[in-house]
């Protein structure tokens, strides 16, 4: 059986991964050179190294910042994956005892991040809801599924799959797609 103080140590050593995972560059800007970050509150926290993810279990929210404007995902259950450090850890330094400290890994990096349960997505632009969504950090996209709906300026759409790729503000609807337009009237 494992101690209190063993597991309160291996959180301590993988919340910095976490930071570190999800810490991005920003954009230039003369006044900041604080690189933009993902911050994700929940009622629970479980780290799984082993399988390198952490799960957010209760009322999540992620917040982030994106190039065009910010990105707010809620939803019941969160799953961030993170690739693991190399095979063998950190390089030691020479005469060093200990490796690199995991936070200071600059190898460790989330690959994607799944929200499902009542998944509810705003951005400055429009909002969309959807059973399950999934982030991919190096596409930089969300895909939508579970009877998912999108709106923006008044106007929804809905299909089996909504994709969205943040840096092209752009848009893919798949599968039984359905848009209901409204005019300049404001009546759909």
């Amino acid at each position: 059986m494992m101690c209190a103080s063993t597991w309160l140590h291996k959180i301590a050593l993988i919340l910095p991964v976490l930071v570190v995972a999800f810490a991005e560059p920003a954009l230039p800007e003369p006044s900041s050179k604080a690189p933009a970050k993902t911050t994700i509150t929940s009622q629970r926290m479980t780290v799984r190294n082993q399988d390198h993810q952490a799960i957010f279990e209760g009322a999540v929210e992620l917040k982030k910042v994106l190039a065009r404007g910010s990105l707010i995902v809620r939803s019941d259950v969160m799953v961030v994956f993170y690739t693991p450090p190399p095979p063998g850890g950190s390089e030691k330094a020479p005469g060093s005892q200990q490796s690199e400290p995991p936070s200071q890994n600059k190898n460790v990096s989330v690959s994607r991040i799944e929200a499902t349960g009542d998944v509810k997505i705003e951005r400055e632009d429009g909002r969309a809801t959807c059973g399950k969504a999934v982030y991919y950090q190096d596409q930089q996209k969300i895909v939508l599924t579970g009877n998912p709906v999108a709106w923006q300026s008044g106007n929804r759409v809905t299909g089996k799959t909504i994709t969205m790729f943040l840096d092209d503000d752009r848009t893919i609807v798949e599968g039984g797609t359905r848009v209901m337009l409204e005019d300049a009237a404001g009546v759909p």
